[in-house]
């Protein structure tokens, strides 16, 4: 199992992207008590009608005051645009990683959305594998400036399995695995935990209560995010976890 002490926003339930994708909301969201906030997910460029970009986000982020010790983490979900194909993936990737290193804890490459799934396809697993080698080297170009940013992938449950030898590989720190949430437990988690170098493994959906919580973590999982507990009940939900 993955310990939470290797990233330490784990220790408490973060809040999962989909939430607030300008950042409008952070100073709100980064104040009632998650390990971590992922915003996003944005495209680095807007999207009419559908995303704001990227540049408005961490103008937003970089405004913040963080002068006083930072305890939640922040995180940049990177979606794409429609006209992207899997051989645009490490570019854009790599522009998002850039444009978000000034102000994220780490960014994740989001492969859960239903219009990025087809860049999981078997026909496209040679291009994708190669995007993710090419953005984790520029993760390491930009690390040498002196500021570390983390790298995570968030993907379907089903997906994750066919990624994680290359995550592993490359570094990348977080594997975050959406979970229906109508699913009852978390036995397959297990398969994708344990070994070395693996990048720490966050489960979301399907987390309703403390029960939930205490069994992802004993099936594996390092920590949890939050989606439609919050959607219901606010910042009222971390109660529901205690």
């Amino acid at each position: 199992m993955n310990a939470p002490g290797a990233l330490p926003w784990l220790a408490r339930p973060g809040l999962a992207g989909g939430i607030d994708k300008d950042g409008s909301r952070a100073a709100e969201l980064l104040g009632l008590g998650f390990g971590s906030v992922e915003f996003g997910s944005v495209t680095v460029h807007p999207v009419a009608g559908s995303n704001p970009g990227l540049a408005a986000l961490v103008a937003r982020l970089s405004a913040l005051d963080r002068s006083a010790p930072q305890r939640t983490a922040i995180g940049i979900g990177l979606g794409l645009p429609p006209e992207a194909t899997a051989e645009t993936l490490a570019d854009e990737w790599q522009a998002g990683l850039a444009a978000a290193w000034p102000v994220a804890d780490y960014v994740s490459l989001n492969l859960s959305a239903r219009a990025n799934q087809r860049f999981l396809a078997p026909v496209h697993r040679r291009t994708l594998l190669a995007a993710l080698r090419t953005v984790a080297a520029c993760r390491d170009r930009l690390a040498e400036a002196g500021r570390r940013v983390l790298l995570a992938i968030k993907i379907p449950l089903a997906e994750a399995a066919g990624l994680l030898e290359t995550m592993t590989e490359t570094g990348f720190a977080q594997l975050t695995v959406v979970r229906p949430d109508h699913r009852a437990g978390f036995d397959e988690l297990a398969d994708l935990t344990g070994g070395i170098g693996r990048p720490a493994l966050v489960a979301v959906g399907g987390i309703r209560n403390a029960a939930d919580v205490a069994a992802a973590r004993a099936a594996g999982a390092a920590g949890v995010q939050l989606h439609r507990l919050f959607i219901e009940h606010g910042a009222g939900c971390l109660a529901h976890l205690t």
